[in-house]
């Protein structure tokens, strides 16, 4: 229980899952679709592509709770006192969860569809495909672009793109929805979001398709978690 609620283990782990969280982040999308650039790993374990649902990272997101459990359980005693700062850590905790959910049952990928024709798979970031349980038609994609240019020398700048699509499940239509970007569509669990397009012909479109099981408890969490930071400052002004 000592070894586990150690202020330094916290920290160490806070940094390792910060500095891996940020490498995630930029990790670009081209891995998903090149296979060749899909496989960045030492023995097979340590992955650059997909760091999110890498074995590594669930456990250092697995020791990180564990070390705010312990933290948690060594001030059980002295709860009566201390409880703004179990609700800080019980947030913290639903958060990892939340974390940890999607992590082991989240999906992230890119659909490709043609304009008039319709796409029912995704390519994961693992490089397989996923059946989505439904088609998505594209009905329409278009793009709007900015006025300001010399039309003869300059090329024409994209202000937004967007796409009107259909959704199909058991042979019955869901009416039209739009996808513009930052705009995405939510059905059946997935968010699609509109990433990118065909620059040469615009035939096509592409989604970035998201599953996040674990968000609910995420913002459940930080709910908790502000709770109890607001209760701390609450009491250090009454104490002061």
């Amino acid at each position: 229980l000592n070894i586990f609620s150690s202020v330094q283990l916290t920290i160490i782990l806070l940094v390792l899952i910060i500095t891996a969280s940020a490498l995630g982040t930029f990790t670009p999308l081209e891995t998903i679709v090149q296979p060749e650039k899909r496989k960045m790993s030492l023995t097979g374990f340590i992955s650059l592509a997909d760091i999110y649902h890498s074995r590594w990272f669930i456990i250092l997101l697995s020791l990180f709770g564990l070390n705010l459990l312990a933290c948690t359980l060594k001030r059980l005693k002295l709860w009566r006192t201390k409880f703004p700062s179990g609700i800080t850590h019980i947030g913290l905790l639903v958060i990892l969860a939340g974390a940890l959910i999607t992590s082991l049952f989240g999906e992230r990928g890119i659909l490709l569809v043609y304009e008039g024709h319709t796409q029912d798979t995704f390519v994961k970031s693992d490089g397989s495909l996923k059946e989505l349980g439904f088609k998505i038609y594209l009905d329409d994609f278009s793009i709007e672009w900015y006025d300001f240019h010399d039309k003869d020398t300059q090329p024409r700048h994209v202000k937004n793109f967007k796409s009107k699509i259909t959704i199909l499940e058991k042979e019955q239509a869901v009416p039209a929805k739009t996808i513009e970007v930052n705009r995405p569509l939510k059905y059946n669990g997935y968010a699609f979001y509109q990433a990118s397009y065909d620059q040469e012909g615009f035939r096509w479109t592409g989604f970035d398709v998201v599953k996040d099981p674990g968000a609910p408890f995420v913002f459940g969490g930080f709910i908790l978690l502000n709770i109890g930071v607001i209760i701390i400052a609450l009491t250090i002004n009454i104490i002061v």
